[in-house]
């Protein structure tokens, strides 16, 4: 593949940064008998690289919940006699991803591909546990023999982490059973996007997946320091799919259609979620039921004021304002409930805004009874407590508080840009 043909620059090699001798480097198009080692960069050789150094795909920029996949087998036996999952990756929570790996040249097929994967994620749904173990029972080992058969499933994990087996193999049920995957779709050259492709994976409204594509770039490193450099790229994904409205019609064929949630009145659209942002919410209705539509007509409610709602990942969730020239954490309420406002602090500390922060803080411990404003444990920040305790997420979005939340956030975004020294601190 020439340059010219990407939307990547020449790469250059640099030993360092004193002489300014750099020397181009070359990438490695993946296809067989292309390279003068007689090294197949094909479509194995991709299946096996990603086995061997799962981190080259850059998952943590798709769904950060799939961090530290662990790689469990190749081709996995999904469709009798014709279908195969290239490769099977899963997380110590359960979460699965499936890779195909392709060699896209033709544009023409970039339908077939990505309904390709999605019909095995459909036949996948439809798995338990034990006929997934089955299947990765049948599988070869990373060398090609049969002899040597891959690990149970959750012994893979186990040997990576420290799990509790039956906790394990109920999150990958339950992922099997709600068609929860991430689908990456992994090859060179890739240039076709999957954003005008709404109608299409509409079908499979009935699944909770992101699909993504990843073009991975190689390069050879020149001699005498040898090796390669591997530079992944996410060209497109999607948001996770809403679940269809499954009905039976008279003659007992299930159909699947879009999802129509309905619209509250006062509050911005809202927007797709992703499965990290799932898996949060699901963590924090654990720990607080009943909470996660009433946070979600909150953030719906946030938009207006142009504060952002940021899952970091499944453990947490920052609101974030974009002022002119800061980026101001308003709060980051733990998947626990806690809600956590040192960083504000910090950040208005810096900027020589404590007193607006201090009173935004002020503004929130009014809204719950018994709580006060007072400095954490190391005295750099300041927080909103109870009992000694963060203040929680329900309390705040309590009938009678959270208007008074959106007031307290509205003040401060008030006082931050009639501040005379400005966002950064100068006069």
């Amino acid at each position: 593949m020439s340059i010219k043909d990407t939307q990547y620059g020449q790469t250059l090699f640099m030993r360092d940064f004193t002489t300014g001798t750099t020397t181009p480097m070359n990438r490695i198009s993946f296809s067989k008998k292309t390279s003068e080692t007689n090294v197949d960069y094909d479509e194995a050789w991709l299946q096996r690289l990603i086995m061997i150094h799962p981190s080259v795909l850059p998952i943590d920029q798709i769904e950060p919940s799939f961090s530290g996949l662990v790689p469990i087998c190749m081709e996995l036996p999904i469709q009798s006699g014709s279908g195969y999952v290239d490769n099977l990756l899963i997380t110590k929570s359960g979460n699965i991803a499936l890779v195909e790996c392709k060699l896209w040249r033709n544009p023409e097929a970039r339908r077939e591909v990505i309904g390709q994967i999605i019909d095995y994620a459909k036949d996948l749904s439809a798995w338990t546990y034990e006929k997934l173990q089955e299947a990765i029972s049948r599988t070869k080992s990373l060398d090609g023999a049969m002899g040597q058969r891959p690990r149970s499933l959750y012994e893979a994990i186990a040997a990576s982490a420290e799990i509790d087996e039956k906790t394990f193999v109920d999150s990958v049920s339950r992922n099997l059973r709600n068609g929860r995957f991430l689908l990456l779709i992994v090859g060179d050259g890739i240039r076709e996007g999957i954003e005008s492709m709404t109608e299409f994976l509409q079908q499979y409204a009935g699944l909770h997946f992101t699909l993504a594509l990843v073009e991975l770039a190689l390069f050879e490193v020149p001699v005498p320091t040898g090796g390669y450099i591997a530079q992944p790229r996410v060209l497109a994904r999607t948001k996770n799919i809403d679940r269809g409205i499954v009905t039976v019609d008279l003659e007992g064929r299930v159909n699947i259609g879009p999802a129509r949630a309905p619209q509250i009145r006062g509050t911005a659209p809202v927007t797709p979620m992703t499965i990290t942002n799932e898996q949060y919410l699901e963590r924090l209705e654990g720990n607080l039921p009943h909470i996660k539509d009433r946070l979600n007509r909150f953030i719906g409610k946030l938009e207006l004021y142009g504060v952002s709602s940021d899952f970091t990942g499944v453990d947490s969730m920052i609101l974030r304002w974009q002022g002119q020239t800061k980026n101001w954490n308003l709060g980051v309420i733990a998947s626990s409930g806690a809600v956590f406002t040192d960083s504000l602090s910090a950040q208005a500390r810096d900027a020589g805004l404590i007193p607006i922060a201090k009173q935004y803080l002020s503004n929130l411990a009014t809204l719950v009874p018994g709580a006060e404003l007072r400095p954490n444990k190391t005295e750099t920040a300041w927080g909103v407590y109870k009992d000694n305790k963060s203040v929680r997420v329900d309390a705040l979005l309590a009938d009678d508080a959270q208007d008074g939340w959106l007031q307290a956030i509205a003040k401060f975004q008030e006082g931050v840009r009639k501040s005379p020294q400005g966002e950064d601190g100068s006069l």
